[in-house]
């Protein structure tokens, strides 16, 4: 199987599939008792196994059922800047090793199943590295989508000052946007250790001035796509599903007027003020009395005479919040892989 070199990627995998294996998997148990001592419930916990790079995936199972929830990418190259976006092939070397860890021989049959995408996925995490030109922009791009951002039945939030939520809560779906080269300088979210210092100064490099944008997609998203079922992650699939999903969000980014006597305006005369300041001639459009009335009220408020016609303003360039638009980004096609890391361990191939 062919891996693709898409600029989007994938970036979580969490999913359960039937193997040939006895005996259970787990990190011991969760027990919850009553006021009598009596056992109420108990749950297994889950263990974590690592990968060549100390990013580990977590498991648990029994039986021949195996739950597994993890970065597949971040397991089998050691972070996850960029990547392949075939999901079928990232899990099945993810599975082969975790397999391998845990003392399970797989059967012919269970490989032809890990190859067909056989088992079913409860959330997969997609995502790009957006170009924005320079750190600054990617902080103003931050701050602008913390402002303007809006998803059909999705509440934005943001979190701290360097990330922006679409429907963070949601059983659906989430977006997330943020910095990532601030990200890998915060403690505990670095570049493994395991990485050759060569490839951490060239991984620094390529990230800055990048915007991540993520996209989770939960079960009830899954199913209603077709896509709860891993083999309906057919190459370029991922590409497909985030078009779709990052089409849907609003943008509205479009600069707003921000003079004093805007801002002092009650909000009905806001649009007549704009009006007015491109031209329109209202005695054509009202009644005298209505005519009559706003122009009181304009001259009353702002000392503006809408009876004085003002010439026509044509806008030849839109100007936007935070001095570029912001749709274009994040609907663009993202950073493609660097030509440097073609080839290495940075790559899964």
């Amino acid at each position: 199987m062919v891996v693709s070199e898409s600029m989007t990627m994938i970036d979580w995998v969490s999913g359960r599939v039937s193997l040939s294996f006895s005996g259970l998997i787990n990190a011991g148990e969760v027990v919850s008792l009553d006021a009598d001592g009596g056992i109420e419930w108990r749950s297994p916990k889950r263990r974590q196994v690592e990968g060549s790079y100390s990013s580990s995936v977590s498991v648990r199972g029994g039986y021949g059922v195996l739950e597994f929830s993890g970065n597949p990418t971040k397991f089998l190259q050691g972070h996850n800047l960029f990547g392949p976006d075939n999901l079928l092939l990232l899990t099945e070397r993810m599975l082969l090793v975790i397999t391998e860890k845990l003392g399970i021989t797989l059967s012919a049959a269970d490989l032809a199943m890990l190859r067909a995408g056989d088992y079913d996925l409860s959330r997969v995490d997609v995502t790009r590295m957006l170009d924005c030109g320079g750190p600054e922009r990617v902080r103003k791009t931050v701050d602008v989508l913390g402002q303007v951002v809006k998803t059909k039945y999705m509440s934005r939030s943001v979190v701290g000052s360097g990330t922006v939520y679409a429907g963070q809560k949601s059983r659906r779906l989430t977006w997330k946007f943020y910095d990532k080269s601030a990200e890998l300088r915060a403690k505990g979210h670095g570049l493994c250790a395991k990485l050759a210092p060569r490839w951490h100064h060239a991984l620094y490099d390529w990230c800055a001035g990048k915007l991540r944008a993520e996209l989770t997609l939960r079960s009830l998203e899954l199913a209603d796509r077709g896509l709860r079922r891993a083999s309906g992650w057919i190459p370029g699939m991922a590409e497909t599903v985030y078009n779709s999903l990052i089409g849907a969000v609003e943008m509205n980014d479009s600069v707003r007027l921000t003079e004093d006597v805007v801002m002092n305006l009650p909000p009905r005369l806001v649009p007549i003020y704009h009006a007015w300041r491109a031209g329109t001639d209202f005695r054509a459009l009202y009644s005298r009395t209505h005519f009559y009335r706003l122009r009181r009220q304009l001259l009353d408020l702002a000392g503006i005479d809408i009876a004085r016609v003002q010439p026509r303003v044509v806008v030849t360039e839109t100007e936007y919040i935070g001095g570029f638009p912001i749709g274009p980004l994040l609907r663009g096609p993202g950073s493609p892989v660097p030509d440097w890391a073609r080839g290495t361990e940075l790559l899964v191939s």
